[in-house]
């Protein structure tokens, strides 16, 4: 069982965040009295915990230690410090920022996408020809198309379409609260239910 959920608040709170965090501390509370929550308590705590380990987990990725770097990459400090100057990725510092590495990396990757391809795809540019050789073509010119979509913002990365299904979300559980307040609270199960189930296939 995590932290108490009224020792932190959560960022960017929302009325919805609000009304989660209150039910997930009636949930505390009565599992530590030995009562059994509401089942709406009950999902309402999972979701303020699964909240909160995302959080944590940002927080992490934005200050990997230099130490668990080395110890991942197989580099010394002066290596990577060489290759963080040569190459403009953010990983020589004391502390990592994971998503800048990453972006900074995909922008590299993009950038250098011919010359890559040039240099170490000799496939690509073959004389010879076969069945197997083509669709090995055709796949790659696929993955520099939709490359080339999503850093023209036409094609939409997929976390985008989860965060604002994840937006919706907030806004039906915060209609839920008035359904329950209207129906009683079978109605707001019942919706919380139908979100969990529509939150697992978006994760899939």
């Amino acid at each position: 069982m995590s932290a108490d959920p009224t020792t932190t608040a959560p960022r960017n709170a929302s009325l919805s965040n609000q009304l989660d965090k209150e039910q997930a501390a009636r949930a505390y509370r009565k599992v530590m009295s030995g009562e059994q929550p509401t089942s709406a308590e009950q999902a309402a705590l999972r979701r303020y915990e699964k909240q909160q380990e995302e959080q944590r987990r940002w927080q992490y990725y934005e200050s990997i230690p230099q130490k668990h770097w080395r110890q991942m990459s197989g580099r010394q400090t002066k290596v990577l410090q060489e290759q963080a100057e040569r190459y403009g990725l953010p990983f020589g510092g004391r502390t990592i920022n994971l998503p800048q590495v990453v972006r900074a990396l995909h922008d590299f990757l993009a950038a250098n996408a011919r010359r890559l391809a040039t240099d170490d795809d000799d496939l690509l540019h073959a004389d010879v020809s076969s069945p197997a050789l083509e669709r090995y073509r055709e796949e790659r010119a696929l993955l520099a198309r939709l490359d080339r979509l999503e850093r023209e913002q036409t094609l939409v990365p997929r976390h985008s379409v989860r965060d604002g299904l994840e937006r919706i979300a907030a806004i039906l559980r915060t209609a839920g609260e008035q359904l329950q307040r209207e129906f009683g609270p079978e109605a707001m199960e019942l919706l919380h239910e139908a979100l969990d189930d529509a939150q697992r296939e978006v994760e899939q």
